[in-house]
């Protein structure tokens, strides 16, 4: 090897080891309030069965804004109605809403407003939900899933824009998700 290749193999070699020993440099991410780790992402937000197609968000901020201040599935034409829509705390101990029939015509009048229903309190963090969908078929599913209260609190920024976090105004037509439309939470965060 004679000296050229010698000092072109030490450049590479030291470039190489200090490459390898650098950090990378990337923007720094803003972490997950405790307790909200599971909230986005990790459930099924759009439900299909035969005919029927149904949406439920995965988070809202029930802060009296009137952006995504309730909880409340999306529904095609296929759903007659909706029974036993009851909203629990994670470890299903204590009932935050329950509705025993929905009247699909005006499904946002059965809205869940994040108010505890024992003392009327907001309730924020992960829940449980689950409902019945009869179709107009009269066939009978059941659906069941995680979503979250978000107060609307500096800290929780992430969730304006935390990847797979659908809000109640990302509703598309006839039960789906529109991942395209904003959150709308411009003021919240």
């Amino acid at each position: 090897m004679n000296a050229k290749h010698t000092l072109e193999f030490i450049l590479l070699s030291f470039l190489t080891l200090t490459l390898q020993s650098c950090p990378a440099q990337t923007e720094p991410t803003q972490s997950i309030p405790e307790g909200y780790q599971s909230c986005c992402g990790t459930e099924t937000v759009t439900f299909k069965s035969e005919k029927t197609s149904i949406y439920i968000p995965n988070v809202f901020t029930p802060n009296g804004d009137g952006i995504n201040d309730t909880f409340v599935p999306s529904i095609n034409s296929e759903v007659l109605t909706l029974i036993n829509f009851t909203i629990l705390t994670p470890n299903k101990d204590t009932v935050l809403f329950h509705s025993k029939y929905v009247d699909v015509t005006r499904i946002r009048e059965y809205a869940w407003n994040g108010k505890n229903w024992n003392d009327g309190s907001i309730y924020s963090g992960p829940f449980v939900y689950g409902m019945e969908v009869m179709d107009k078929d009269k066939r009978l599913s059941m659906i069941e899933g995680r979503a979250c209260a978000i107060p609307c609190k500096k800290e929780m920024a992430v969730f304006k824009t935390k990847e797979g976090c659908y809000y109640p105004v990302q509703a598309g037509k006839d039960g789906t998700v529109d991942k395209n439309l904003s959150n709308s939470e411009k003021d919240c965060f």
